[in-house]
């Protein structure tokens, strides 16, 4: 049976398999989630998944003349990587490759393909402790490692982890690097955790950030702090709470929970309860008229500002309150907190401009959309003596490996892309999009319109 793909099914899998050890170019990784979102809940064995090839180039976004050859090729990559993952529990090492086989059935451009029967446990009869997402979530990505960190993101916060700390070791077995790759960490940070931090604001408007651990006098990186963005209140049950495995106890052994403050109740002053800015300065150690004229002063995140400067002072202070209130009247400034501040500025610019380019790729989407129903109103009351006349001026632009490929067929229509796209260009009128805009009451500034047009 032939598998027809809804970019709209669940790809649901094991935490252990997000945190596995394996590297597969984009291409892999989405054969692979394809293959996963076909499985179903009650299934007990893995099935042979049929595709039509031509299916898995769409949504694999290829553009190459020879699919065919192209998706031979990945599954044969496939066939041979191997991930690797230990389980403490059970004391066993896992060693599989992703595919047991592959088979094509070159005459009916159809391909068969099945997942090891070692990832079993990894991927079928899942009760609890896995992680699941939209099959297009991963699908429009690009970039090699931005489907780990995605997944990695999915996992940790199903958990309700907003931050974990990799050693580089961990990291590098994580996504299947060599141990001579990257050597200098600079290089890293610009073509793996970046390009994937960027590519997820960009798509999903949900990123992380991220810090390098140092150690020793030279400052020498040896680990990489990674924060990820809470996700959105519709989107915060996909993923289901896993016992912690062997990765996250070490972590969180390296990274104990913080104690929490106990909260107090704020102090009456002349007989009164003053605002917040007064109870933190008198916590602080500042007398309570004092307090009161500073607060009176000072608005309220200036105070915390000052006070975690305090905080975060190393050695000894002859008096916090004295401190505070030099700190509040001389402006003192905590380079680190200011470069905070700006990172921090910097993030919102560019979740402003992913949550743009989101806005306006669905508009686009939306547009392409209209103008093709339009398109197809309009090419149906044409005449069909017409209709041939355009076939066949659309035959004499292709080349001689298209038009064997388009003789092979009965006949084709508006549903063939490359017919269509060729009435819609040279023989029907188009929707326009400042006409559509207009209709579907968008206003958008010219900048907008003008990358509308260009994208």
């Amino acid at each position: 049976m032939v598998f027809v793909v809804d970019t709209k099914t669940l790809v649901v899998q094991s935490n252990r398999l997000v945190e596995a050890k394996y590297r597969l170019s984009v291409e892999e990784q989405k054969i692979v989630k394809i293959l996963i979102s076909q499985i179903k809940r009650e299934d007990e064995d893995f099935q042979e998944y049929e595709f039509r090839i031509k299916d898995l180039a769409v949504l694999l976004g290829m553009e190459h003349k020879d699919p065919y050859g192209v998706l031979q090729k990945i599954t044969e990559r496939l066939i041979s990587r191997v991930l690797k993952f230990y389980d403490p529990k059970t004391n066993i090492l896992l060693q599989a490759s992703w595919l047991a086989g592959a088979l094509y059935r070159k005459g009916e451009g159809v391909v068969s393909l099945s997942f090891h029967p070692y990832l079993k446990p990894l991927l079928l009869q899942l009760q609890s402790y896995f992680t699941k997402y939209e099959l297009g979530k991963i699908l429009q990505f690009k970039g090699q490692y931005t489907i780990r960190f995605f997944e990695l993101q999915k996992s940790f916060l199903g958990r309700n982890k907003k931050e974990v700390t990799f050693s580089l070791n961990e990291l590098w077995e994580t996504l299947g690097l060599k141990k001579n790759e990257y050597e200098i960490f600079r290089n890293f940070k610009n073509r793996v955790l970046e390009p994937a931090r960027l590519e997820l604001l960009d798509k999903t408007g949900q990123s992380f950030s991220w810090e390098p651990v140092r150690q020793g006098k030279g400052g020498k990186v040896v680990g990489v702090r990674i924060i990820f963005d809470g996700e959105p209140e519709e989107e915060k049950a996909v993923a289901v709470i896993e016992n912690k495995p062997q990765l996250e106890m070490e972590l969180d052994q390296k990274n104990p929970l913080p104690v929490e403050t106990p909260i107090t109740k704020p102090v009456a002053i002349n007989g009164s309860e003053n605002n917040t800015a007064v109870q933190l300065l008198v916590d602080c150690g500042v007398s309570p008229p004092v307090a009161e004229e500073l607060a009176a002063a000072y608005e309220e995140p200036y105070v915390r500002e000052k006070i975690a400067l305090l905080t975060a002072h190393v050695g000894p202070v002859k008096s916090r309150a004295g401190f505070l209130v030099k700190a509040l009247h001389e402006d003192w400034k905590d380079p680190e907190i200011e470069e905070k501040k700006r990172l921090e500025e910097r993030r919102d610019l560019e979740r402003a401009e992913a949550e743009r380019t989101k806005r306006l790729r669905a508009i686009r989407e939306t547009f392409d959309l209209h103008r093709k129903n339009h398109a197809l109103h309009h090419y149906q009351q044409v005449p069909e003596s017409t209709r041939a006349i355009w076939r066949s001026e659309f035959l004499a632009t292709l080349t001689p490996i298209l038009k064997k490929r388009y003789a092979r067929l009965p006949t084709f229509g508006f549903e063939d892309p490359y017919y269509r796209a060729f009435v819609m260009q040279y023989k029907l009128a188009s929707l326009d999009l400042q006409d559509y805009l207009r209709q579907a009451g968008l206003n958008l500034t010219p900048e907008e319109v003008r990358d509308l047009r260009m994208s």
